[in-house]
């Protein structure tokens, strides 16, 4: 927590400061992007309030401190909480239109071109405007491109657009399904069997929790029937078998690192009551959930 309050007052302390304006080509295996320009807002300087514009460009607005709330196409309000971010797609009006009086927020223009095959959709799943969360890195490398600021010289010009394509990296995955570490595997996978661990990764970042058969089959964009069958082939299992198996792991953690009820656990993991979830529960430990708390439970 005090390194996270360090790099936070590093930020407060430069968020007057533009970490300039750009026209930088970034090119690799995944993608080509053009970032125009970047720069950090903060409520002490400058207003977080926007006009209602649109543009030609993707636009990242990033909550480094205090929350911000946006309108999109005059029918839709979307809240970024602090350490999320939202990409608008291009020709999409939008306008800050409230947000915390004390705060600060990051914003960058960029075009973006998608190379790598695996990342054929992710400009579809950048498009659907929801909030994503910071990565473990992302406020790190802000942090030092806004140290190190622009300068027009070849080499800070060359070190700012590193900074930036990690940037944009730390970016691509916290809003694609994949993970970076994961693309060479998954460039050398079979169609299905790249959309298997797209699936499994979905399932898992979300413990398999308020997801269903029905959920994935709209989010991937393939029947039901199809996916069960892809599904059953690439991992001897069933769809729903393998999110009831993440839930289930997610209630045993639970049980057995906290001191939460058993009426708030079935609550957080999406049961209509704790009898349901201890129904669940037994299903696939044969035993209830006291039980099982009395059993992990350290030794005195």
């Amino acid at each position: 927590m005090k390194r996270e309050e360090n790099v936070s007052n590093q930020i407060i302390e430069r968020r007057s400061h533009s970490i300039g304006k750009y026209d930088i080509i970034i090119e690799n295996d995944f993608m080509k992007c053009r970032i125009y320009w970047a720069r950090v807002i903060g409520s002490e300087t400058e207003s977080l309030f926007t006009q209602y514009t649109k543009h030609t460009f993707y636009e990242i607005q990033y909550a480094l401190e205090g929350r911000i709330v946006m309108q999109i196409d005059k029918n839709k309000t979307i809240c970024i909480e602090q350490s999320d971010f939202i990409i608008v797609p291009p020709d999409t009006f939008h306008q800050i239109v409230d947000g915390d009086t004390v705060g600060a927020r990051f914003i960058m223009a960029f075009s973006l071109e998608i190379k790598s095959a695996q990342l054929k959709n992710l400009p579809g799943e950048i498009s659907k405007l929801a909030p994503y969360h910071e990565t473990k890195y992302m406020r790190d490398i802000l942090n030092i491109a806004i140290r190190k600021n622009y300068h027009d010289t070849p080499v800070r010009r060359r070190l700012i657009t590193s900074y930036l394509e990690c940037l944009m990296l730390e970016f691509i995955e916290a809003t694609s399904p994949y993970r970076t570490q994961d693309l060479a595997e998954i460039e050398s996978m079979s169609e299905n069997e790249a959309r298997i661990k797209q699936i499994q990764r979905f399932i898992a970042d979300h413990s398999g929790i308020g997801i269903r058969p029905a959920d994935i089959s709209q989010k991937f964009n393939i029947s039901e029937r199809h996916l069960n069958r892809i599904f059953v082939s690439e991992t001897g299992k069933t769809l729903k078998e393998t999110i009831n198996r993440h839930k289930l792991a997610k209630i045993e953690e639970l049980i057995t690192t906290t001191t939460l009820s058993f009426k708030e656990i079935s609550e957080l993991c999406d049961f209509a009551d704790e009898y349901g979830m201890n129904q669940f529960f037994k299903r696939y430990n044969h035993c209830g959930l006291t039980e099982y708390r009395a059993l992990r439970a350290p030794k005195a």
